[in-house]
């Protein structure tokens, strides 16, 4: 049987070093071990405007509750 862990989370529009934006995953409480120590960034097409990142951002902030791991 599978292992299900949750965590609370949001999403951040954050710019790179090499410029280009990506939306950045944030865990509310450290309560899934595996991403304790891990930065999840999720890359944006080229051309991806800041406030386009940011509205995206939102807009997954205002559907997503949380993130599901699940590990064998």
């Amino acid at each position: 049987m599978a292992n299900v862990e949750r965590g609370s989370c949001r999403f951040k529009a954050i710019q790179g070093a090499d410029g280009k934006f990506v939306i950045r995953m944030e865990m509310f409480h450290q309560t899934v071990p595996l991403l304790a120590d891990a930065t999840v960034d999720f890359e944006l097409l080229n051309g991806t405007t800041q406030d386009q990142a940011r509205r995206l951002a939102e807009s997954v902030n205002d559907r997503v509750t949380g993130v599901l791991i699940t590990k064998p």
